[in-house]
């Protein structure tokens, strides 16, 4: 996650061991721990401040393009909730905004670029049948350049790409999803963010907790929830 490609890791291990570790098995290491962690930390409540910023970037997989859609807390700098969709339309911004209302409460607003998939979606991913005036959560779309009030996300969006472009593309949309859900499990609850001086999960209010190992004991933690 600290953006060292499958290929450096393996030679890094060899300097450990006179065989080291292949780049397969660093991969099946990177599924298992994304597919064991990810329920716990998804299952923790999270104190979020009703802001939210979403985006979408552009992911090469296979040579085709994909997309991967984020939604921030404001306050909290908490990637509330991600989806990985092969199109850039109403299906990946709405299963964006379900997976959200999985995840926290209704926001009071929701920040988006203009792209219109979000016009569709904003208000039918926090309501299932209907919603009234008063429920409605106030989209704010960016249309302007000289506009800066989606710069937050934009800023984790390339630190996303960075990670990306380590990696080089990847192979296919399902290896591609469990190992961009591991970078938003060590992006939320491992790295102490700069700008608010902890990590997003910590401000949040969730306190797990993990010492000096914080990769190995949130594994544990994952294991025996």
């Amino acid at each position: 996650m600290n953006g060292m490609s499958l290929r450096k890791i393996s030679s890094h291990t060899k300097q450990f061991g006179l065989e080291g570790v292949g780049r397969s098995a660093v991969m099946k290491w990177l599924t298992k721990y994304s597919t064991m962690t990810q329920p716990f930390t998804e299952s923790l409540p999270l104190t979020t401040c009703g802001v939210f910023h979403a985006d979408e970037i552009f992911v090469k997989c296979n040579g085709e393009a994909n997309y991967y859609w984020d939604l921030i807390d404001h306050e909290t700098r908490f990637l509330v909730a991600t989806n990985y969709s092969t199109e850039r339309g109403i299906d990946g911004a709405k299963g964006l905004f379900e997976k959200a209302r999985k995840r926290t409460d209704k926001p009071t607003t929701v920040i988006t670029d203009g792209l219109p998939a979000y016009v569709h979606t904003v208000y039918r991913g926090w309501f299932k049948n209907t919603y009234s005036k008063e429920e409605m959560v106030k989209h704010v779309r960016i249309l302007e350049r000289s506009d800066y009030r989606n710069n937050i996300i934009e800023r984790i969006q390339g630190t996303i790409r960075e990670r990306i472009k380590v990696m080089r593309g990847f192979h296919n949309p399902q290896s591609a999803e469990l190992i961009l859900n591991l970078f938003v499990i060590w992006y939320n609850f491992l790295r102490v963010h700069q700008g608010i001086g902890m990590t997003p999960a910590e401000r949040a209010g969730v306190k797990l907790n993990l010492g000096i190992d914080k990769w190995l004991n949130l594994i544990y933690k994952s294991k025996i929830s």
